[in-house]
């Protein structure tokens, strides 16, 4: 079997704690790789505790042993605790209510419109979760802006000028709902509308950001199923449970629910149980609109890692 890609999110959160520089102290530099303190080979998996960021350089000498596990593991530990002793709790972006606003304005023909909310956690433990959702604010705009880009020189080849200059801009607006926030967990569930100029219509997605706080880490799907898991059987138990609530076209079900990560990526954790999304054309038709399905975390706990969800479902009141 192939080695998985990294999850953007446990990538991200990574960065963001070694602050986007190599986490070997007074080393410094701003290239970076992923490493796994214990060994991919060994682990097989992509566990947030995990990772850290090295540059080529350390990352070469990690792995030639020079800088050892237990020193690595020491490393980790340091940049955590010097996150919330350090982090002044400033951002670049303004403040908006009880939130925070990445917003970019392009009069260029045709132009666009960028305007991202995130929420402004403001406890020390809570605020990685804060700066990690700033950074895929950030991740979105620049794909965004490339976006824009290639449609500019496409319209300055192909088409009359006189025409790009009538088309409304191109809109990126995110907005978002705290699902879960305790001492334990933070869940935010993502609005997305695109438009990009020249489009029939706009189009609306579902994102979701899921962290445990204490240890800090973030919890994608993968994290959810677990390495020592099947995610044919985490995808037949959802397909089950699926039918049971709906008849959905077999076929339909059976490529919307398919045991790939990807299709059940959208989930929001809550107090009692996990809220699963699946998008428009995914298990139903457009007109049904996103389809969804409650687990209670005991449900679960027979298809994914039950170490995880017993962490879930621990929270103070």
């Amino acid at each position: 079997m192939s080695r998985p890609t990294i999850p953007a999110e446990i990538k991200r959160a990574v960065l963001v704690e070694a602050g986007h520089r190599c986490a070997i102290p007074r080393c410094g530099q701003t290239e970076l790789d992923i490493h796994h303190i214990i060994p991919w080979e060994t682990c097989q998996a992509h566990e947030y505790q995990n990772l850290i960021a090295l540059c080529p350089i350390c990352h070469r000498r990690a792995h030639n042993g020079e800088i050892d596990r237990k020193s690595l593991q020491q490393y980790k530990e340091n940049l955590a605790t010097k996150f919330y002793k350090n982090d002044s709790g400033s951002f670049e972006a303004e403040v908006v209510e009880i939130r925070r606003r990445l917003a970019e304005e392009n009069d260029e023909i045709p132009g666009y419109t960028f305007q991202f909310d995130f929420p402004d956690f403001q406890t020390a433990v809570e605020r990685i979760a804060s700066r990690n959702i700033e950074a895929w604010g950030y991740e979105l705009l620049t794909e965004f802006r490339e976006m824009q880009d290639d449609y500019v020189d496409y319209e300055r080849d192909e088409s009359d000028p006189e025409i790009g200059g009538r088309l409304p801009k191109s809109t990126l607006v995110g907005t978002y709902d705290v699902l879960r926030r305790d001492p334990k967990i933070i869940s935010v569930r993502y609005n997305i509308f695109r438009y990009y100029t020249g489009a029939a219509h706009g189009g609306r997605t579902t994102r979701v950001q899921n962290f445990i706080i204490r240890p800090f880490r973030p919890i994608t799907i993968e994290t959810l199923v677990g390495a020592k898991n099947s995610l044919t059987n985490f995808a037949d138990f959802i397909r089950q449970r699926l039918s049971m609530e709906k008849q959905y076209d077999p076929d339909w079900l059976a490529t919307g629910t398919a045991p790939e990560f990807v299709n059940f990526s959208i989930f929001n954790i809550e107090r009692y149980c996990i809220l699963f999304t699946f998008s428009e054309y995914q298990i139903d038709c457009f007109a049904a609109g996103e389809q969804h399905l409650r687990l209670s975390f005991h449900e679960l706990k027979s298809v994914c890692d039950s170490d995880v969800i017993n962490e879930l479902e621990a929270y103070d009141l």
